[in-house]
């Protein structure tokens, strides 16, 4: 049995219905809640750390200030007091640094124990939890557009790396794997991008919901699936008021839907959800013998 979570940054409820993508309801959804911590919507490293851990962002220690770390000391003492900038702000100052020094930033990875800690589960691209590369690269892409990048560029890129993360979640199913967890920002970068034009966002939607329906289709008997976001995304075509203001913004609508009966009502219970579900499996198997000096003649290590 393999329990796979599917990290979908941004899946706002109230667009899920409003562009009637029923791929996305499986056999329970709801809304759930979210929080904010160092800003006044919901923050992607933020929340996602909180989903791992159960904890708040005081103990997990992945905030807003904390998140991108430099380094070089001087860059990271600098970046305690961009925290509070818009992601944009930040990408542009960021993208700055990057060029006249050459540094580039991590996402910080907290020290906690998550629900990635236990015998056969995986975890690939999780924001404050593991590798944080694809993040930026679709941050990176975000800060692309907004220089002039090409519609259809910018749609190729990034639709080719949430093919990916989704090609991930479909091999875990393969292997001896009781939980499966990754994150794919698909949809946070296109809300970002697409706020004001509907139909382009309406196109991302639906074709996201046909990975996720891709995924259901090779789910076997003892699988199950668990979607999640963290926060929603303000446009300006989807005309209910929410503190996330103007569009292009962080919404409250933060989403859950399930394979089974149950979802999680606030990301702070996810890690309580996944305890109940995942069956404890200890993976096992032959151990491979590699002669590390035949490797390191050829270079690898």
């Amino acid at each position: 049995m393999t329990v796979v979570v599917l990290a979908l940054d941004a899946l706002d409820a109230g667009l899920v219905e409003h562009f009637g993508v029923t791929d996305f309801e499986l056999e329970t959804s709801q809304q759930i809640k979210t929080f904010s911590h160092s800003r006044d919507n919901p923050y992607t490293p933020e929340v996602w750390a909180t989903v791992a851990t159960g904890l708040g962002p005081e103990e997990h220690s992945i905030t807003g200030s904390g998140t991108s770390e430099w380094n070089n000391p001087v860059l990271e003492l600098a970046s305690q007091f961009t925290g509070r900038l818009n992601e944009s702000t930040r990408g542009t100052l960021g993208r700055f640094v990057r060029d006249q020094t050459g540094e580039r930033e991590q996402i910080g990875e907290t020290d906690a124990k998550s629900i990635f800690d236990r015998e056969g589960a995986v975890v690939h691209n999780w924001p404050g939890v593991h590798n944080g590369s694809d993040l930026q690269q679709a941050w990176d892409l975000m800060n692309a557009v907004a220089e002039g990048k090409p519609k259809h560029e910018f749609e190729q890129e990034l639709l080719g790396l949430g093919a990916q993360q989704f090609g991930w979640a479909r091999e875990m199913l393969n292997h001896d794997v009781a939980l499966a967890g990754v994150h794919v920002h698909t949809l946070d970068a296109a809300g970002h991008a697409y706020a004001e034009d509907e139909e382009s966002l309406r196109r991302i939607y639906k074709r996201v919901g046909e990975f996720v329906n891709g995924l259901v289709q090779i789910l076997g008997p003892d699988d199950d699936l668990l979607l999640l976001s963290d926060h929603g995304m303000c446009t300006s075509f989807y005309p209910e008021t929410d503190e996330g203001g103007s569009p292009g913004g962080h919404s409250w609508r933060a989403y859950a839907s399930s394979t089974i009966d149950s979802v999680p009502s606030d990301v702070f219970y996810v890690a309580d959800w996944i305890d109940e579900h995942v069956t404890h499996r200890v993976t096992t198997g032959e151990q491979l013998n590699i002669d590390k000096e035949h490797l390191r003649n050829l270079g690898y290590i």
